[in-house]
């Protein structure tokens, strides 16, 4: 039977006929119940988190949940005054932002302002800090953000009633000599490589790897971008037609996913996932914690 046909006699029979007809009611009205269970909870409405609530979080994450201000309250206050001269001055600092949970380095490009401050953040210490945030995300429908460095020019590192997740203290960095993956004994060769915390800078992992290391690990050109938010972005690099991108020297990420699982992701475990990392977007599969990449011999 040709389509047309086909077509014709659906929309003939009584019973097609009476499906087609209530289709677009059917269809507004699932989607109408699809957007009330993915809308967001903002201040003010039904479902907020309430003090209580936060208060048991915050005892979750030992003592690590901040109550995020507005960065310009002093410009508004007095925008002639010292406090805000200062601020502005600050801001033009990249390290400066790096220490401040409600600032992202859109704050200090060419005196613009994009970023909005997260309503409240988790300053998390461990991958569980991280695990807590996104778990409590999801029970209260609140929208989840992620800072590490703030490197977004966008602003994306932050957003108004938000919960962010701060991973800048989560800043450790370790050398092996000869890692294997986990779950990749007898599949992969033992080989040189860094571990790094989801907080930590190129230039400190530059430092660690190349003078006291003596090795080199392949990242970007900008001192101060974090290395998770690079990896995930794909990560081009002034020695990449040698090294390949900083994704593609991922050896294995410790990750927390939307269902608050902590997942240690590799060649051998979660390959998807651990594929989907390279180049899909920070915060796209889940919040990285720590990434595990190769390194080369100078």
């Amino acid at each position: 039977m040709k389509r047309r046909a086909l077509l014709k006699w659906m929309a003939g029979a009584p019973l097609f006929g009476a499906l087609l007809a209530s289709f677009p009611e059917v269809l507004q009205a699932g989607t109408a119940s699809v957007a009330r269970t993915l809308r967001r909870v903002r201040p003010g409405q039904v479902g907020w988190p309430s003090a209580s609530e936060l208060d048991g979080l915050n005892k979750q994450v030992g003592g690590r949940l901040i109550k995020l201000s507005d960065p310009l309250a002093a410009c508004r206050a007095d925008p002639t005054g010292k406090a805000c001269s200062d601020f502005f001055a600050a801001i033009r600092n990249p390290f400066y932002i790096l220490d401040q949970a409600n600032l992202t380095q859109a704050s200090g490009w060419v005196d613009a302002w994009t970023s909005q401050p997260s309503a409240y953040a988790v300053a998390a210490a461990s991958a569980a800090d991280v695990a807590a945030a996104v778990n409590f995300a999801r029970v209260h429908r609140l929208r989840l953000v992620v800072k590490g460095a703030g490197h977004s020019y966008q602003g994306t590192s932050g957003a108004p009633d938000s919960l962010l997740v701060w991973t800048h203290h989560m800043d450790d960095i370790v050398l092996h000599d000869a890692l294997v993956p986990q779950g990749c004994s007898g599949k992969l060769k033992p080989q040189p490589a860094v571990s790094v915390g989801a907080g930590q800078i190129w230039g400190h992992t530059y430092n660690a790897v190349t003078p006291k290391g003596g090795r080199y690990v392949q990242g970007g050109g900008c001192m101060t971008v974090g290395v998770a938010g690079l990896v995930s972005s794909g990560g081009f690099g002034s020695w990449s037609k040698r090294f390949g991108t900083a994704a593609a020297n991922l050896l294995e990420a410790e990750m927390v996913t939307a269902d608050g699982q902590i997942r240690t992701v590799n060649a051998c475990n979660d390959p998807d996932l651990f594929w989907a990392l390279k180049g899909g977007g920070g915060g796209s599969f889940g919040i990285i914690t720590r990434l595990t990449l190769r390194t080369h011999e100078l």
